[in-house]
């Protein structure tokens, strides 16, 4: 219960609650906390029951029956939670857990997809990127090996270069600190600089 809370929690502070306004994300909670956290997704309950028990606003004044409602439209129409039948006891409401609401799963996914295209961090998809490229700098053509080999994004992060595996080249650790945090074209004259003097010496 307590990882499941810890889940929810991360989900709604990093990924909910920016799509929601102050008093929807306390209403979130206030009926997350009256459904979920009582082991039911399920919560009946009238709009002035949930004025009176949600407390006062930032005046000192109670919160009225036409804000509860807007609020509740408003979370609704978000796909936070569904709105049932009403009887003496009050409106069924359903609440969707972070996970659940769409446009969180939208985002969830996108998430997902980006740690399945990091080839920068994890060690052994870069291995997999030397080996590909058979351990050679993309720019100078000198070997490379585990002590010297980085991986040089050919549009940089800093221009919203991606850690994609058609975006991470190899490279040596000094044609990778000559194109930092630049394009190819913006780094050649520094790279051609650079091999040419290493050439000469090698000579």
């Amino acid at each position: 219960m307590i990882r499941d809370l810890l889940k929810i929690i991360e989900q709604f502070v990093d990924i909910l609650m920016p799509e929601l306004t102050p008093y929807e994300a306390a209403m979130y909670i206030f009926l997350l906390r009256n459904s979920h956290l009582k082991n039911s997704s399920e919560i009946r309950i009238g709009k002035r029951t949930i004025a009176e028990k949600w407390g006062t606003g930032a005046r000192g004044k109670r919160t009225n029956y036409a804000h509860v409602t807007d609020l509740l439209k408003g979370l609704e129409k978000k796909g936070c939670l569904k709105i049932g039948d009403v009887n003496r006891e009050g409106t069924l409401y359903k609440v969707l857990l972070p996970e659940e609401i769409p446009l969180v799963k939208e985002k969830l996914l996108v998430v997902q997809e980006t740690r399945e295209e990091d080839y920068f961090t994890d060690p052994e998809r870069r291995r997999e990127l030397f080996e590909r490229d058979k351990w050679v700098c993309c720019y100078c053509g000198d070997k490379v090996t585990e002590k010297n080999a980085t991986l040089d994004h050919l549009n940089p992060q800093s221009k919203g270069g991606k850690h994609t595996k058609n975006n991470l080249k190899t490279c040596c650790f000094v044609c990778n600190a000559l194109k930092s945090g630049k394009t190819y074209e913006e780094a050649a004259p520094f790279l051609l600089k650079s091999i040419r003097e290493r050439k000469q010496k090698e000579v």
